[in-house]
């Protein structure tokens, strides 16, 4: 088992980088987005679906990286703060302040750094102001067999070329992609999103 734990920030920070619930949202319909989603003030939409992913009580995340190595990874996410990350590797969980870090038939537990996951729980800094944010709507596309806006999000503390994001229906982001450069290298970087409030979903104690 090579997954140390210095290697799990720094996938679950790609995982989700720029990148309290209420009813589980119904499915997304098929077809085109209903007029009052096409039509929302692109920054509001992008604002609400940030704030409302923020909100949910569990959701299942697919990370796919291309560029100098390529990298793929799951996490499932279930409130109030229990993470599972998973890799070619396997598995490995984090509870409250604790990672169980899983290997040679044992498990250790070693603390969690403050502030680690913070930004998982939020694709855009949670002080963004309105002003500070540039989106720029780019029509509808479908992501996983539903309907989705797609708009490209910049703001001063992203990467230059900033972030695409897929909005559903239901106003959440089921899918976000960031470009770049590592070592003058580019690289992309795509996450989609499912299983919102997904009651099935358990992590449990290794």
């Amino acid at each position: 088992m090579r997954l140390s734990f210095p290697a799990l920030p720094a996938a679950a920070a790609l995982l989700l980088a720029g990148c309290g619930g209420t009813a589980p949202p119904a499915p997304a319909p098929s077809g085109a987005l209903p007029a009052e989603v096409a039509q929302t003030d692109p920054v509001s939409a992008v604002l609400g679906a940030s704030q409302r992913f923020a909100q949910l009580r569990s959701f299942h995340a697919r990370m796919t990286m291309r560029g100098p190595r390529a990298l793929e990874a799951q996490m499932d996410y279930v409130a109030p703060d229990r993470y599972r990350l998973t890799t070619a590797e396997g598995a490995q969980t984090i509870i409250g302040g604790t990672f169980f870090l899983q290997g040679a038939g044992q498990v250790r537990q070693v603390p969690v750094p403050d502030g680690l996951l913070a930004q998982w729980r939020n694709p855009l800094p949670a002080d963004l102001e309105p002003a500070q944010l540039q989106v720029q709507a780019l029509g509808e596309e479908t992501v996983e067999g539903q309907p989705a806006r797609k708009y490209q999000v910049r703001h001063a503390r992203a990467a230059p070329d900033g972030l695409l994001y897929w909005i559903n229906a239901q106003g959440l982001p089921v899918q976000i992609q960031r470009q770049g450069q590592t070592q003058g290298e580019p690289f992309r970087i795509t996450v989609t999103y499912a299983r919102f409030n997904d009651p099935t979903l358990r992590i449990d104690v290794p």
